[in-house]
């Protein structure tokens, strides 16, 4: 009974909204009953033009400026977290890459020194072939067909005083090799040359016999 009781009342406090601070309820204490029921009543008619508000928008209000607070914090955390993965998988790639170029450096310095001991007369490096070198590749086409048609052009007109014009240089455009990521790897090559001097071939301008020896 008395159980029921308290929770009736407590629903009916809920429903009344948020209650006034300590100090403004200590204005009241001094009052007699008399007096703070006539004061009930005239509170009561002057609420009455207010029914239409909402009673409960300031609980909520609150309540909803405490989630919201939660919620900005929650989101502080996962940006912190967010940013600590981001860190976390940019030291990776560079430990990769570090660890890439050092295994791809001793394999190119351990594959000089064995094809120095074959052809004592001759040199061999491993190379790594980029996406700058399909860049170049399809530069330097562009430019032959471009060269191409101005050789077309001035047999045209020949005899009329007109100038060649100079082939464009893309080697300006091109980025620093040595600061490529890994990224830019496409795979390997080998060049070699069998002479103390002279140009050096890669795989497939080698005959079948030198093949076999770089192969070794």
């Amino acid at each position: 009974m008395c159980v029921s009781k308290r929770e009736l009342y407590m629903r009916k406090i809920q429903e009344l909204g948020s209650l006034p601070p300590t100090s403004e309820l200590s204005t009241f204490t001094s009052l007699s009953i008399t007096a703070l029921m006539r004061q009930l009543e005239s509170t009561n008619k002057k609420l009455k033009k207010y029914s239409h508000v909402n009673k409960k928008a300031y609980d909520q209000y609150v309540n909803f400026s405490e989630q919201r607070e939660s919620l900005l914090k929650r989101k502080e955390e996962l940006d912190r977290g967010a940013e600590k993965v981001k860190e976390l998988v940019e030291s990776l790639d560079r430990k990769k890459d570090e660890a890439i170029n050092r295994t791809f450096r001793g394999v190119s310095a351990h594959f000089k020194d064995v094809f120095k001991e074959l052809v004592p007369n001759g040199a061999g490096e491993v190379i790594m072939r980029t996406a700058l070198d399909e860049e170049g590749a399809d530069a330097e086409m562009e430019d032959s067909d471009e060269s191409d048609e101005e050789d077309a052009q001035e047999g045209k007109g020949k005899g009329k005083g007109k100038k060649p014009k100079k082939k464009k240089s893309t080697k300006g455009n091109m980025p620093d090799p040595s600061n490529l990521s890994v990224n830019m790897y496409r795979g390997i090559g080998i060049k070699v040359r069998f002479s103390r001097v002279g140009e050096n071939y890669l795989m497939s301008q080698l005959s079948g016999g030198q093949k076999a020896l770089v192969a070794l």
